[in-house]
């Protein structure tokens, strides 16, 4: 995924960029690396590639069912 791809995600999920990077297990600046992959940045893993996806319904492969409680 791209920077601006990442960001778009983020956004559709409704996130700050804080929130993104708790939900991720990382802090602003460390999210921020993220969204700033390419300028000196981090890029994302496999693994949190494909969970952003999923969460945001744009997996080639698999979609998230909600559990029925």
């Amino acid at each position: 995924m791209t920077p601006e791809e990442i960001r778009a995600a983020r956004m559709e999920l409704g996130l700050t960029q804080k929130e993104c990077g708790a939900r991720f297990g990382y802090s602003l600046s460390g999210w921020q690396k993220k969204e700033n992959a390419g300028k000196n940045g981090r890029q994302l893993t496999n693994g949190e590639e494909e969970l952003l996806l999923l969460l945001t319904g744009k997996h080639p492969h698999f979609i998230l069912i909600r559990r029925k409680t």
